[in-house]
């Protein structure tokens, strides 16, 4: 409730200051949470309550009253905002995965895949999902996988990811996601960052010591460490 009166107050300000009507207003989470669901709270896991976030848009040439059914991405954030403020993309930023929401919630929504991954917070392996029109798969490195049908399944409590029915789709949406990234060697490289950043600091018994950040300092504000 918070979150929302504080979002009308910033539309209020725009519409009492005449600015509402050329506004374009994105809201967006960087993340849903799980909320108890399945017995999981946090962020940490590929199911839809967590992978999907809050995304509405208003303003000139968004459809009002719109709903827009196609996966989109946070990297489409960027090139949403470029189009908004009324640049263009240079050539070399026309080769980021991200496209505009503004055209997608005009029809113009591209045929790609849509890529979410995790390795952090005590994982014990990469963990990488992707939609592949109703077909979601969750790939984990050394692990079985995980595949739903989420126009039958929108709750995903039928897991498909090892039923031989459907070995061709799941071998069709690895190879989508290999064509995106190599899921071995990202995973790879995560865990020694993170290995590498934890032996700086004294290894990992001295840094569950130090406590932890219960949020991102601002510049020039020195971090506080929470036990």
């Amino acid at each position: 409730m918070v979150v929302d009166h504080n979002v009308g107050q910033i539309l209020k300000a725009l519409d009492g200051q005449g600015l509402a009507g050329d506004t374009r207003v994105v809201y967006l989470s960087d993340h849903g949470d799980n909320l108890g669901k399945r017995g999981f709270w946090n962020k940490s896991a590929m199911y839809e309550e967590s992978t999907g976030i809050p995304l509405i848009i208003a303003g000139p040439d968004v459809p009002a009253g719109g709903v827009v059914k196609d996966v989109v991405s946070l990297v489409d954030a960027y090139p949403t905002l470029i189009e908004a403020t009324g640049e263009t993309l240079t050539p070399e930023e026309r080769q980021l995965p991200g496209d505009s929401l503004l055209r997608i919630a005009n029809g113009e929504a591209p045929a790609r895949t849509v890529l979410a991954e995790y390795h952090a917070v005590a994982s014990i392996t990469g963990t990488y999902m992707i939609r592949m029109g109703k077909w979601k798969y969750v790939h984990y490195v050394g692990h079985p996988p995980q595949l739903f049908d989420l126009e039958a399944d929108p709750e995903e409590t039928n897991d498909l990811g090892e039923s031989a029915e459907h070995e061709q789709v799941r071998a069709a949406c690895e190879a989508k996601l290999r064509g995106v990234v190599d899921p071995e060697a990202a995973s790879r490289q995560a865990f020694s960052d993170q290995e590498e950043k934890i032996a700086q600091h004294g290894g990992a018994e001295a840094v569950m010591q130090r406590g932890h950040f219960p949020y991102t300092p601002a510049p020039d504000e020195a971090p506080s460490i929470h036990r």
